[in-house]
């Protein structure tokens, strides 16, 4: 499971290095907006 997202700025992209299937980038931002969500469930627990 993915610890952290970590944003990077495209200045310090150089190159593409190659490029991922669909159904796997669709994965990883389904993936990604269910982290996002149980992140803000544990925020709003907190409150």
């Amino acid at each position: 499971m993915i610890d952290q997202i970590r944003a990077i700025d495209n200045k310090r992209r150089i190159s593409k290095i190659g490029s991922l299937p669909s159904a796997l980038i669709e994965s990883v931002e389904e993936d990604i907006r269910i982290i996002i969500e149980l992140e803000q469930c544990a925020m709003a627990k907190g409150s």
